[in-house]
């Protein structure tokens, strides 16, 4: 009978490990070999985009030229305010879109996040961010912070 748990134990435990190093199954393949972004767009959500990838912390580094990337992320934000009582005081709901295209042209992940404004945080930004940390986990990258 101890066996048996042993025998369980391990294999639950080596279950619990492979889904730590496995990426999205529903992924394109060629993300794997993605590791330099250009990440293209004018806006907040880009703009920490490219703080987090420049910051370190996954597979992926921050390319500052699409001719030395092998992707470029394009991020587009969309906001618009949700009014309220106080007019200008209402909150900001932002989604944000992502495509990542290879350097052959190729689209390859395409994904949207919504994000809220609150005091003193951008919604956009927080957006943009979930977007960068669900790119690098697609990549076969673990986020470490």
């Amino acid at each position: 009978m101890k066996d048996l748990i042993s025998v369980r134990s391990s294999l639950f435990a080596l279950a619990l490990c492979s889904l730590g190093v496995a990426h999205n199954t529903n992924s394109d393949p060629r993300l794997l070999h993605v590791r330099a972004v250009f990440v293209s767009g004018n806006n907040q959500a880009a703009e920490r985009a490219r703080e987090l990838l420049q910051e370190g912390g996954t597979c992926l580094s921050l390319a500052t030229k699409a001719s030395a990337a092998d992707a470029t992320m394009d991020l587009a934000e969309e906001s618009h305010s949700q009014g309220g009582q106080f007019g200008s005081m209402g909150a900001r709901n932002s989604v944000v879109s992502a495509t990542v295209t290879l350097a052959s042209g190729d689209l390859v992940w395409s994904k949207s996040e919504r994000g809220i404004d609150a005091p003193f945080k951008s919604g956009s930004k927080a957006a943009g961010a979930v977007l960068v940390k669900r790119l690098a986990k697609d990549a076969g990258c673990q986020h470490s912070h």
